[in-house]
């Protein structure tokens, strides 16, 4: 008998079992691709059915077509989502007792975001005692100009990558504080440089504010932020100003779990538990 753990659930969308099924032949198929005929026969679809789908995948960059020989490979799409859950479970299991400790100390809530493409991810969230009505929680997507943790990782990337992000994704506002203008959010990501962490005053949604700080892998690249958000009326530009320090050393703990750089002594403790 089947238990609850062992049972699988026929998949609901059709469309997207059968787009599962050419991507589990095109995975095997090795370095020189598979071509329709081959996906066809082996996923029991008739060429037309396969044409369309894979022509979706193609679009979705899940898979690329060779432009010579027209056979078809994996696509840039599947390492791009294979490095984010590769980051999550690694860097999640290092950042936990340091979020933890750092939802303690500021009893708000605590968020851990990693990049992707056009917008990032929350991936981990640690919320204090204070309830907090925001839409940053694990498992979330959040822009990158009007959002804490989005301006964290802009304030450390070079101006070509920042550029992507203007054109195309703009700067569309979420709130009557959103920054919508390019001028104004390069000067205020210059501001974060200096300072060493980032803000929004209720620029994502309203009666919320954030501050946040990058984490650095041993490339020196930004691998990831953190984040503590709470509720305008206790988490004034004052309050963040206070905590900044603490977050700031939360972030550097993590990177340094990571590879990033030197453990603060005063942390060291919360990051080998």
């Amino acid at each position: 008998m089947a238990t609850a753990s062992t049972t699988v659930k026929a998949p609901r969308i059709q469309a997207l079992a059968r787009a599962s099924a050419i991507i589990d032949v095109i995975a095997v198929s090795g370095e020189e691709g598979v071509g329709l005929s081959d996906i066809s026969r082996a996923t029991s679809l008739n060429k037309t059915t396969a044409f369309n789908l894979i022509a979706t995948l193609v679009t979705l960059r899940f898979v690329e077509q060779d432009d010579h020989s027209r056979r078809y490979r994996l696509g840039l799409r599947n390492l791009e989502l294979g490095r984010i859950v590769q980051d999550r479970l690694h860097i999640s299991h290092l950042a936990r007792p340091i979020l933890s400790g750092l939802c303690k100390t500021t009893n708000e809530t605590v968020n851990l975001g990693l990049p992707d493409l056009l917008d990032l991810l929350v991936v981990d969230s640690f919320q204090g005692t204070r309830i907090l009505h925001a839409t940053a929680k694990a498992g979330w997507r959040s822009l990158y100009h009007s959002t804490a943790l989005g301006k964290a990782f802009m304030a450390q990337w070079d101006a070509p990558m920042r550029q992507t992000i203007y054109r195309s994704c703009g700067l569309p506002p979420q709130t009557a504080n959103t920054i919508t203008e390019v001028d104004d959010l390069e000067a205020q990501l210059a501001e974060f440089r200096a300072q060493g962490y980032a803000i929004d005053v209720e620029e994502n949604e309203i009666g919320v504010n954030g501050i946040a700080r990058w984490i650095q892998n041993g490339l020196g690249e930004v691998a990831a932020a953190i984040s503590v958000s709470g509720h305008s009326s206790r988490l004034t530009e004052e309050v963040m100003e206070e905590i900044a320090p603490d977050v700031i050393a939360a972030a550097d703990s993590i990177s340094a779990a990571i590879g990033g750089g030197e453990l603060p002594d005063n942390l060291a403790a919360a990051g080998r538990r």
